[in-house]
């Protein structure tokens, strides 16, 4: 500041996206870390519902320039992802798996970009981020998944069942694959070491695991770094947290921004130990009299 001689703030320790009036989120830099690792880019059609793509990336706290390296990547994969997609193929299968490989494509697009941003490739720590993303496309909505960023599918009915929709490359989660109950993997030594990363130093197999939800009832597709989800994991957890928030937010609470802002200050207040990033794409009434629509969740393997 030229006038009290303070360090003027970084854009990058909090932005917020809202392509749309049914899509938003929030970046933030959280409470402990110096800098802001996490990074999204988002797209979305005014017509909700129609096509939208989310990315989160959250770059590797003991690598260099991850800040960098993790909007490079979620900023490639969006390029890749807000392409119109093909439906000659007809079958929503087929539709499915061309998303799919989209997905893939995406990845390794974002794995270029961090690869771009990488001075020296042979360092002990280059460049690396997780990598999760969502495209929708005429109400379905397919996720692709890389190291430990989440998708969540939280419809609204209290009688649907919500469902973490993406697949955790963590050694937290081959844990819980032997049986150890997910609150002493999440909580427990090298939790969070990863077992997958977009970077030059990462595995030879970068192809994402992917889910799809038919979006067929109110409610939300959540996409967050672990600067949320390590405050409330589960997602019936999760549902519970954000139908109380919503009802908290009274004339906003529909709003995917405002929700997003109010998560984020949620994981700030429980101590915001990582840096958070929050995307929210809401199915049915948004708090914009133009964005009146309806629409539930069948989960596809």
């Amino acid at each position: 500041c030229n006038q009290c001689g303070a360090k003027a703030p970084d854009p990058r320790d909090h932005f917020t996206e809202a392509p749309a009036a049914w899509v938003g989120g929030v970046c933030d830099i959280g409470r402990r870390h110096p800098r802001n690792e996490d990074a999204m880019a988002l797209h979305a059609s005014a017509r909700p519902l129609q096509s939208a793509v989310l990315v989160v990336c959250d770059g590797v706290s003991n690598s260099t320039d991850s800040h960098i390296a993790s909007l490079a990547a979620a900023r490639a994969a969006r390029d890749v992802l807000d392409d119109p997609v093909p439906h000659a193929m007809g079958q929503q299968q087929a539709i499915i798996a061309a998303i799919g490989q989209r997905l893939a494509q995406a990845v390794l697009a974002a794995k270029s970009a961090v690869v771009e941003t990488t001075p020296d490739v042979t360092s002990d720590s280059p460049p690396s981020c997780t990598f999760v993303a969502a495209l929708i496309d005429d109400g379905l909505a397919v996720i692709g998944s890389v190291g430990d960023s989440r998708a969540y599918w939280l419809p609204d009915a209290p009688a649907s069942t919500p469902v973490q929709l993406s697949q955790d490359d963590s050694y937290a989660a081959e844990q819980m694959a032997l049986g150890v109950p997910r609150k002493d993997a999440e909580t427990g030594a090298n939790a969070h070491a990863i077992t997958r990363w977009l970077g030059v130093d990462s595995p030879e197999d970068l192809t994402p695991h992917t889910n799809s939800v038919q979006l067929a009832e109110d409610g939300w597709l959540l996409l967050c770094s672990d600067g949320l989800w390590n405050y409330c994991s589960p997602a019936q957890d999760l549902r519970t947290l954000v139908a109380g928030f919503v009802a908290e937010l009274g004339p906003t609470g529909l709003d995917p921004l405002a929700l997003s802002q109010r998560l984020v200050d949620f994981a700030n207040a429980q101590g915001g130990v990582d840096n958070i990033t929050v995307a929210l794409a809401r199915v049915g009434a948004t708090d914009s009299p133009a964005q009146k629509d309806t629409a539930h969740g069948t989960v596809h393997g």
